[in-house]
């Protein structure tokens, strides 16, 4: 098991979706070495949202944020 820290890159507002760089969700894998935001990735997003709706109110999905481009992951244990 993993601990990954899910954080948003930049500022900003995409879709009516407003984003603070700095924002972040903690998110758990089974796997040690996966990645959430490369691997699964179909999986990962819904899960991924749920945690930023329940902890900001902000649907990522919605806006399509879901992505590298936007979120950095750090495995943090």
């Amino acid at each position: 098991m993993a601990l990954w820290r899910i954080s948003v890159k930049s500022s900003g507002t995409v879709n009516g979706i407003r984003l603070e760089k700095g924002m972040f969700v903690e998110m758990p894998t089974p796997v040690s070495m996966s990645d959430p935001l490369r691997s699964n990735v179909s999986e990962n997003k819904p899960k991924i949202n749920n945690l930023f709706v329940s902890k900001y109110g902000v649907d990522l999905l919605k806006a399509g944020l879901i992505s590298t481009s936007h979120l950095e992951s750090e495995k943090i244990s």
